[in-house]
């Protein structure tokens, strides 16, 4: 497992939390839900893991290639400093685990990885609640609902139904008062107009490579 990482403390000591998803591109919606989850939980940990096929996504493949995500990625987590300077001072990695392993990316499965390689209980996994309605439909539910703490944040305007959590389920509630920008489909759809939804970085990136054109 590669992780590009800044390290500041021992990974095997600190508690951890991922965050996944085809970052196809990361945008504005993505580094929102990692300030959220920095500035409204105790996690001193955070790993950024793109799929290499989304599980929710297996009909299709991401655009942008395995290392233009990642290098987006790498630009996103400078971006994040300079957008929330304020937050804690917390360790902030991006993993190639799922590229490396090829095929559906199950989020059972690296979390298994995660739990073996850094010795903890449980992981934390920070998702929109826009994932609720399905989350027990999940690939493996039961072992997510057993060595996984959700770190559910507040997506929606009109506010969270959290009877929608499935029973057994660890979780947090992360209620900010605004709430994430949109989907990454719905920015690349936006990108040849606006791309507003981009961190500056990642946007120059964008531009300078043409993706998404």
């Amino acid at each position: 497992m590669h992780i590009i990482r800044r390290p500041r403390r021992s990974m095997s000591s600190a508690k951890t939390a991922m965050i996944g998803g085809s970052f196809d591109p990361v945008h504005l919606g993505h580094l929102f839900l990692l300030h959220c989850a920095v500035s409204m939980s105790d996690y001193s940990s955070f790993i950024l893991i793109p799929a290499k096929v989304s599980n929710f996504k297996q009909s299709s493949r991401p655009q942008a290639s395995d290392q233009d995500r990642l290098e987006m990625l790498r630009l996103a987590v400078e971006d994040y400093r300079d957008l929330y300077p304020e937050d804690r001072d917390v360790d902030i990695s991006v993993s190639t685990m799922e590229l490396e392993r090829g095929g559906v990316s199950f989020t059972s499965d690296t979390i298994r990885i995660l739990k073996e390689k850094l010795g903890l209980d449980r992981i934390g996994m920070v998702i929109g609640d826009d994932h609720l309605e399905g989350l027990s439909r999940w690939h493996d539910f039961e072992y997510l609902r057993d060595n996984v703490e959700f770190l559910i944040c507040r997506r929606s305007q009109e506010g969270t139904n959290w009877d929608l959590i499935p029973e057994g389920v660890c979780y947090r509630r992360l209620e900010p008062e605004n709430v994430a920008p949109q989907s990454s489909s719905a920015v690349r759809s936006d990108l040849q107009k606006n791309q507003d939804f981009l961190s500056r970085r990642v946007r120059e990136y964008v531009k300078a490579k043409d993706l998404y054109d």
